[in-house]
């Protein structure tokens, strides 16, 4: 299910113009939706993309979204929240049926300076529980870019190869991690599973198909 839907779900989010390169978004997806490639989701296009513009979180009944605020990340935003995250109330309003599935995407990985720091502010991984009510085959937490804080932080030093390998398993400790991103050999959209494991799992499509991820707005 996963494996096969990521690519789908990376291009769907791409219909949202987002005045930020940076966010975060989740959804929920029904069994039918997790084992096939077209999903469709009756949302509201421009009241998405406002809420998020607005620097607000934008809760659904299937899909949130964020942007970062206030040196917040959009992840931390999503994830965190006081008694109930805006995660949290996704998953409640989905009721939870047997096979569903969850996707959360973030277009870097998370930082070491803030997200993915043990004990540090604005931490996510005590949030991260969140998806314990999944098994592993049905929820994936998914990044198309490493966090280079050296680019976006001058005079910032950027972490070692180990370090970001530890950071990597902190999060696989509670949701598979996958990386998406455009390979400039072929022009297509390649998913990696696992950095960790001998296997790896490719699943590539042309760039010129279609969004299978289609928004029905009123």
């Amino acid at each position: 299910i996963i494996r096969h839907y990521l690519k789908h779900f990376i291009f769907g989010g791409h219909i949202f113009t987002f005045k930020m390169n940076q966010y975060a978004m989740a959804v929920i997806l029904t069994k039918d939706q997790c084992n096939g490639n077209h999903v469709q989701f009756d949302l509201n296009h421009d009241e998405v993309q406002n809420t998020v513009n607005g620097h607000n979180v934008y809760t659904g009944t299937r899909l949130i979204a964020a942007i970062p605020h206030n040196g917040v990340h959009a992840e931390y935003r999503l994830l965190s929240g006081g008694k109930i995250s805006p995660m949290q109330t996704l998953i409640k309003k989905a009721v939870h049926n047997a096979g569903e599935c969850i996707v959360f995407f973030s277009t870097y990985s998370p930082c070491l300076e803030k997200c993915n720091k043990p004990n540090g502010q604005n931490n996510i991984l005590p949030f991260m529980t969140v998806f314990n009510g999944f098994d592993n085959d049905h929820k994936a937490f998914v990044f198309s870019s490493v966090w280079d804080p050296a680019r976006n932080h001058p005079g910032v030093t950027n972490p070692t190869r180990q370090q970001m390998l530890d950071s990597f398993r902190r999060i696989e400790q509670h949701i598979p991690l996958y990386r998406c991103g455009r390979i400039k050999q072929n022009n297509r959209w390649n998913c990696i599973f696992s950095f960790f494991h001998s296997l790896s799992i490719s699943l590539s499509i042309p760039l010129s198909l279609s969004i299978p991820l289609t928004l029905s707005i009123p």
